[in-house]
């Protein structure tokens, strides 16, 4: 979620996670420069309000009037991040970072807008900027390893994420990412670790325990497991993987132990993820759990 920060004078900005300063000659601005943060200043309580247009409007005239003024050009961009219009958007914080590329704000949110038009490359350029302006932001190397991580660069996406818990411990999507990173490669002992970690720094996250869970299931240590799929259900109803994962690893502890409750279980589990993620899931995981229940309606 965008937020709003207030600063001092006469002057705002729309931020994410860090204050901008405008920059004037020996602390005295021009007349085009004072109108134009007047203008943006305007536009950014517009925003507040959900009045876009209106705040766009002001955006623009900010750069009309002061087109070196590169805090007018990351609102507008933050506008349409809003709005999910990332060509725009991207149009809007390149200028920003070709006026300060030193500014590890810009460099990120330009990195996001790459990545949500697909643009890996790009997106991995602006955050390695990001990362190198500011090395705590923690989000930009989350990001970053998120990327190297597709691309299939597991030694750098690893050294990403490690930098990124390092910088913000309990950012649970760093530890998510990292512990999928090693299930990818079967680190099962590693991704445990991992996931751990995920549910030590923030244990309100059903992601952490289901990807904790899935490390378990995978080292055969069916009884945690389940627990941990169970917390993953009851802290995020809609995280339909948790409930397959849960059937699947009941099915294999049945496979291995032969209980009736562990059929049962494997069966309910199951059900419920054919019933509620049949419009969601991916087709695969739909046929695999059908032949799953197929496989268990048996005696």
């Amino acid at each position: 979620m965008t937020k709003i920060m207030k600063l001092p004078g006469a002057f705002q900005i729309l931020l994410g996670i860090a204050v901008v300063l405008p920059a004037c000659d020996g602390f005295v601005c021009s007349q085009e420069r004072i109108k134009a943060m007047e203008l943006s200043n305007r536009g950014t309580e517009e925003f507040k309000n959900n009045l876009y247009d209106s705040a766009e409007k002001d955006f623009k005239q900010a750069i009309q009037t002061d087109p070196s003024y590169e805090i007018a050009y990351y609102n507008m961009g933050k506008i349409f991040q809003k709005q999910r219009k990332w060509d725009k958007a991207i149009e809007y914080f390149e200028q920003a970072v070709q006026r300060k590329p030193d500014n590890g704000n810009y460099q990120y949110d330009l990195g996001e807008a790459y990545f949500e038009s697909k643009k890996l490359d790009q997106a991995e350029k602006s955050l390695k900027a990001a990362t190198s302006a500011e090395p705590k932001l923690f989000k930009a190397w989350w990001r970053l390893g998120l990327i190297l991580k597709l691309l299939d660069r597991p030694k750098e996406a690893d050294d990403a994420l490690r930098h990124a818990i390092e910088a913000q411990p309990r950012f649970s999507k760093s530890y998510v990412v990292l512990g999928y990173l090693y299930l990818d490669y079967d680190f099962n002992k590693e991704a445990a670790q991992v996931f751990q970690g995920c549910v030590t720094a923030k244990d309100d996250d059903g992601e952490c325990h289901n990807g904790y869970g899935l490390a378990l299931k995978n080292l055969k240590q069916y009884e945690q497991a389940t627990n941990e799929f169970k917390k993953a259900i009851d802290l995020d109803g809609e995280l339909y993987d948790a409930l397959y994962n849960a059937g699947m690893a009941y099915s294999d502890w049945f496979d291995e132990a032969h209980g009736n409750d562990q059929k049962e279980r494997a069966r309910e589990y199951l059900q419920k993820f054919v019933s509620n993620a049949a419009k969601t899931a991916d087709g695969n995981y739909l046929k695999a759990a059908n032949d799953k229940l197929y496989a268990l309606s048996g005696p």
